[in-house]
């Protein structure tokens, strides 16, 4: 029962707090809450709401509104990457994100964003882009975990009332999970092999039909950030700590348009714990199976205080 409630409180300081949302019904939007409005040529302004918390904003969320910002900056081009640095945590609220060309052909270009808050720089990213229609090779050497379908998995809400453990609003407000592997009386430490964690996640508002490619890419940055910090708690047993994100990576990996399906398949593993760091890895494929994106982070350890 120790280890239960030691990670359980892991997870609600990673996830998000027990408190309620006051005035709050409707489901969160990925699409409304990351989304940006160009104020003059190359800036842009957001609202960070308080709905997809963690320690402050989530990493993915923030560094999906840097992604939609470099989307309206880049015209007709395509993402290929994105790769930010999360410098000091913002508050919720206004923030300003400047999105600058920093290299381009008309095959590819490379765009710098930087989100600001009251003066200060919290986020820095840069984002790579291609240009449509290009012809290559079309191969994936990377096929899915093979899992039940999700109708077929309890959800990770329905698993934690189970088990008598918190519901964390960010599950109930933003997005679903279905976890394969999770034993009778909650998460347990994985002690041979990779530490990994698998099953299935989608927004609880799901993006709009015809949702255009950088709002379909910020759904998959946002998967892509949220599963490396659990796959990183399977290998321990009883030591608390926080692990704030100090970088995020993300390769798009061919489509990544809303007619993905509804469903994404996520699989996080966790690959190394050293010098004060924390690193992990990340992939997601479609519903039907096909890669969607790759990724990784470190974050930095921080060990928790005292319930």
């Amino acid at each position: 029962m120790r280890r239960i409630v030691l990670v359980s409180r892991i997870l609600l300081q990673y996830l998000g707090s027990t408190r309620s949302l006051p005035g709050r019904g409707a489901m969160a939007s990925l699409a409304d809450d990351a989304a940006v409005e160009p104020t003059t040529p190359g800036r842009y302004r957001a609202h960070l709401s308080e709905d997809w918390s963690v320690w402050g904003p989530n990493g993915g969320y923030l560094a999906a509104v840097a992604l939609r910002a470099a989307g309206h900056a880049a015209g007709g081009m395509l993402p290929v990457s994105l790769s930010c640095q999360f410098l000091a945590p913002p508050r919720y609220g206004e923030v300003e994100v400047e999105v600058s060309r920093v290299h381009g052909t008309r095959r590819a270009a490379a765009f710098h964003a930087v989100l600001r808050q009251r003066g200060r720089t919290v986020l820095a990213a840069h984002v790579w882009t291609i240009a449509g229609g290009l012809v290559g090779p079309e191969r994936r050497w990377m096929p899915p975990p093979d899992l039940p379908a999700p109708e077929e998995l309890p959800t990770l809400v329905d698993l934690m009332r189970r088990d008598g453990l918190p519901v964390l609003p960010i599950w109930e407000r933003c997005y679903e999970v279905r976890l394969s592997g999770w034993p009778a009386g909650g998460w347990t430490p994985q002690r041979d092999g990779v530490p990994t964690i698998r099953g299935w996640l989608r927004l609880h508002k799901p993006l709009p039909a015809g949702a255009d490619p950088w709002l379909a890419a910020a759904r998959l940055v946002f998967a892509v950030d949220v599963v490396q910090f659990p796959a990183i708690v399977q290998a321990f047993e009883r030591t608390t700590f926080m692990a704030p994100s100090m970088d995020l990576y993300v390769g798009f990996q061919g489509a990544a348009g809303a007619d993905a399906g509804e469903w994404l398949l996520v699989e996080g593993e966790a690959a190394a714990a050293t010098g004060g760091m924390l690193g992990a890895r990340a992939r997601v494929w479609s519903d039907a199976g096909e890669l969607l994106a790759t990724g990784g982070q470190q974050m930095l350890y921080r060990m928790a205080s005292p319930a």
